[in-house]
């Protein structure tokens, strides 16, 4: 068995697991899944029985105690699955779980821990909104103290796993005379009175869960407080580093899904009498397309080492995030071209990767917040 830089045996093993679990449950099944709007419940219990969700879970409390490269694994099959172009980002919500395993109350990991273990508690984190997307400190969402009680007050939008998600980590001002520093985050259960929500329709991960949540006078015990107050930012900068090692794994995926797609197709089909791979053109593009993967491989297996040596900084996240979207999106694109107009067909599984990549480009930061960020590093 083959293991790559970064990785050990048991991650390998993991990997094969959540293959296998996505191969026979996400796969065959994703167009039902489309026209039913998403994923059910059952899809995360299935996940939960096959003991790929909680990865970050203590043995304490009934998980495997394992580390994010467990997650990164999971995020990187997601995207070579054609499934999640259409379903979107489900399973890697469960990121979340790192939220309340390294912040979290002894009381608060043990209400929730085997129901996210078992696939019966999914999460969300609810940041952005409308208004407060690249700056979260711009956020307006507050959470004031009443008595033994917090009462929040706001709306958050492009919230991935947001209508269907059990438990909210939301992030909102308990103090909004400050910026960063009056910034908390609230432990919410979903079904809690005040709390309301819709999905937004997306271009890309159709039926996926992208959604817009209402907070109105949403009664919480202090008690639900993550961490201390005023401390979300630095628990989000933690969060922001470990979400770009997946996205970008998510990204490399997907692009070695689309180089596989188009080799099946381009040595089948046939245009003025010869395979469209035997044309030196098509074979210079593939080259260029191989090219990018294997780069991007390297410096996601470097990233993936640097975590875990606690190396990895806020620029090495951003360097990430940035290639590797931009690279899936050039090898989608060029993938896409090869099949001519058959990758503009709605059931083609290559047109499903291209909207889909688009989005990657964009959510959890811009391409162009990465360029800030990387250019103010320089400057300093």
């Amino acid at each position: 068995m083959s293991i790559r830089y970064g990785y050990d045996e048991e991650h390998e093993l993991f990997r094969r697991t959540v293959r296998a679990f996505l191969d026979r449950e996400l796969e065959p099944h994703y167009r039902q899944y489309g026209e039913k709007g998403g994923l059910d419940k059952d899809f995360w219990r299935k996940a939960g029985k096959a003991g790929i969700l909680g990865s970050g879970v203590p043995e304490e409390f009934g998980g495997p105690g394992g580390d994010f490269v467990f997650n990164v694994i999971l995020a990187e099959e997601l995207g070579r699955s054609v499934g999640s172009a259409v379903t979107g980002s489900s399973l890697m919500a469960d990121i979340a779980t790192y939220i309340l395993m390294g912040h979290g109350t002894p009381a608060q990991k043990a209400r929730y821990a085997a129901g996210i273990l078992a696939g019966e508690v999914s999460q969300a984190m609810p940041l952005t909104e409308p208004d407060a997307g690249s700056d979260p400190t711009a956020i307006k969402t507050t959470a004031i103290r009443s008595g033994e009680d917090y009462v929040i007050n706001g709306e958050k939008y492009f919230i991935s796993n947001g209508t269907n998600a059990d438990v909210l980590y939301v992030v909102a001002k308990t103090d909004p005379a400050k910026r960063g520093g009056g910034m908390s985050i609230i432990i919410v259960d979903a079904e809690t009175k005040g709390v309301s929500r819709h999905k937004i329709p997306m271009v890309g991960w159709p039926a996926g869960d992208t959604g817009a949540l209402n907070f109105d006078n949403v009664h919480v015990p202090v008690s639900n407080l993550l961490g201390k107050e005023g401390g979300a930012m630095e628990i989000l900068m933690s969060v922001f580093l470990e979400d770009r090692i997946q996205i970008g794994a998510r990204s490399l995926g997907a692009a070695e899904r689309a180089l596989e797609l188009t080799l099946d197709y381009t040595k089948e089909r046939k245009v003025f009498g010869q395979r469209v791979i035997d044309f030196q053109n098509s074979q210079f593009v593939l080259a260029e397309v191989k090219t990018d993967i294997e780069v991007g491989r390297a410096i996601l297996d470097q990233s993936v080492m640097k975590l875990r040596d606690k190396r990895f900084t806020f620029e090495d996240g951003a360097v990430l995030k940035l290639w590797m979207t931009e690279m899936e999106n050039r090898v989608v694109d060029k993938c896409q071209q090869l099949f001519g107009g058959a990758g503009q067909m709605k059931d083609m599984p290559i047109a499903h990767m291209y909207t889909a990549a688009r989005i990657q480009r964009i959510y959890a930061g811009t391409s162009e917040l990465q360029k800030v960020s990387i250019a103010r590093a320089l400057m300093k």
